[in-house]
């Protein structure tokens, strides 16, 4: 790809990057992946980031394609965003009360039976990395 009207779409790390390469690819849109063999060798090591390189005129369609791949993840098999790796376990925490405190008082006003709010936290059985969505 020529350097002039060429924009970046930054990806959470090198797999995320390259599924998104490969989608803009099957829709006709040309791009490269800008990461560590390019010039920004610490920032692709530091932080994990890789950025997608697509022309200018091509940015904004390439832009909904990126955040429709992440609507898609957030909804389907969490993976590890760190390795990669679908070998994820599930863990359910529940909330504190006391962070429930709105929910209790229209339990009480409203006669709503009072359930538990839990939130997702998985860890990858590979790397060992922790999240929660």
């Amino acid at each position: 790809m020529e350097s002039e009207g060429i924009k970046g779409i930054t990806c959470n790390s090198p797999i995320e990057a390259e599924g998104l390469r490969s989608a803009l690819h099957e829709i006709g849109i040309e791009s490269d992946i800008f990461d560590e063999t390019n010039s920004k060798v610490a920032r692709g090591i530091l932080d994990q980031t890789t950025d997608v390189l697509v022309k200018e005129e091509d940015y904004e369609q390439a832009k909904q394609v990126y955040q429709s791949l992440q609507a898609e993840q957030h909804i389907a098999t969490p993976w590890c965003p760190k390795c990669g790796s679908e070998n994820v376990a599930v863990q359910k925490k529940k909330n504190a009360t006391t962070r429930q405190l709105p929910r209790i008082l229209a339990t009480l006003l409203m006669w709503i039976p009072i359930g538990v709010c839990t939130t997702e936290k998985f860890v990858c059985n590979d790397c060992g990395h922790r999240w929660e969505r």
